[in-house]
């Protein structure tokens, strides 16, 4: 078969034109791929100056041997006295608060051995034996004596409770 044949066939003729189209769709993206966009305005260049590096805000120096002395899983490590904040974030002090409600001391039992406990009733619940270190409400038992219990709130409030004298 001769090359004129072979060209007239509809498949060839196809193929030639398939081939034509590629050509023409890789020519186009290679002048698009090599004809580089504009590059964006740069921002204006700031230039440091001395002062700015030297008047900078001095901070107390890291103590870092204290921090490696701590054990870190000791059983009588504690929270820190002062949470930590964020910047700008408002601290538990500049927030008013009001004083939690106290609880009424119905009775004491003070016992040598010092498992002493107290009868309390807070606001309209239902009175509740506490031993010394336990809570009620936002209070934690600090000492029980005879007739008066001493109680700090969580905001660190101390509060000394006496039992009312009957008929009072």
């Amino acid at each position: 078969m001769s090359a004129r044949l072979w060209a007239g066939t509809p498949s060839m003729r196809v193929a030639t034109g398939a081939l034509a189209i590629a050509v023409a769709l890789l020519s186009w993206a290679l002048v698009d791929g090599l004809r580089a966009p504009g590059l964006p305005d740069a921002p204006p260049a700031t230039v440091a100056s001395l002062e700015t590096i030297a008047n900078h805000a001095e901070r107390p120096p890291a103590d870092i041997a204290a921090a490696v002395d701590n054990d870190l899983f000791a059983p009588d490590r504690s929270a820190p006295d002062r949470p930590y904040r964020l910047p700008g974030e408002n601290s538990e002090r500049d927030m008013p608060s009001a004083e939690p409600v106290k609880p009424v001391v119905l009775g004491t039992a003070v016992a040598t051995d010092g498992r002493s406990f107290a009868t309390l009733q807070l606001g309209d619940a239902s009175p509740t034996l506490v031993h010394v270190g336990e809570k009620i409400g936002e209070w934690v038992v600090k000492a029980i004596e005879r007739g008066r219990i001493v109680l700090v709130s969580t905001s660190g409030t101390r509060a000394d409770l006496t039992v009312p004298k009957p008929g009072t």
